[in-house]
């Protein structure tokens, strides 16, 4: 009889080793009403159910560690270098995997530029997981499925195997009727920062 999967260990990747080409700056030290970029997405991720965090950087910029401030310091959150970054998001997620634990049974992708992620909004993910261990976990905003998303451990192979700057997107899209999709509301403002406008209008939108 098969043993039912244990889901005590969902871990999570943070995709922090971009090169801001788009914004023209290092985007993740750029601060939103004087916290880093970095920091708000790490402090979500740290406060948050997930057994633990890595955390994927750039080896050229040094200040993505410096701007995490206090979530640096809890024990759930690893650092781990890409050496590669351009090679594109799908180098860091495959550098994250190397890192997980052998019995965690799901990990959860977040965006390192996504700073209106909470704590919150990772737990209803979890919580969505933890009924389904065998699915895919996709947040939708106004019908439009974003992230983070949550892949059960029996993806981790196909997540390796992937290429460029698309993450785990050609996985979900092969494995679309295990996706199970939950509708966000208003409660999350999944804007990712990619422009110096993205970074106004978001801005703007905490005035």
């Amino acid at each position: 009889m098969q043993q039912p999967i244990s889901t005590d260990k969902i871990e999570g990747i943070i995709l922090a080793a971009g090169l801001s080409t788009r914004m023209g700056v290092p985007k993740l030290t750029l601060e939103i009403e004087g916290i880093p970029i970095i920091r708000s997405v790490a402090q979500a991720a740290v406060e948050s159910e997930l057994h633990r965090v890595i955390l994927v950087k750039s080896p050229s910029d040094s200040r993505v560690a410096k701007a995490l401030g206090p979530a640096a310091k809890d024990p759930r959150l690893s650092q781990v270098v890409n050496l590669h970054p351009e090679a594109g998001m799908s180098s860091s997620m495959r550098k994250g995997i190397e890192s997980l634990d052998r019995e965690t049974a799901g990990v959860m992708i977040l965006l390192g530029d996504q700073p209106g992620i909470a704590g919150t909004i990772i737990n209803r993910l979890l919580a969505a997981f933890r009924k389904e261990p065998a699915k895919i976990i996709a947040p939708v905003v106004q019908a439009r499925r974003t992230t983070p998303v949550i892949f059960p451990a029996t993806l981790f192979s196909e997540l390796m195997e992937e290429t460029g700057d698309i993450g785990g997107r050609n996985v979900l899209k092969r494995h679309y009727e295990e996706v199970v999709e939950i509708e966000m509301g208003r409660e999350y403002d999944d804007t990712d920062l990619d422009t110096p406008e993205d970074l106004d209008r978001f801005g703007s939108k905490r005035e």
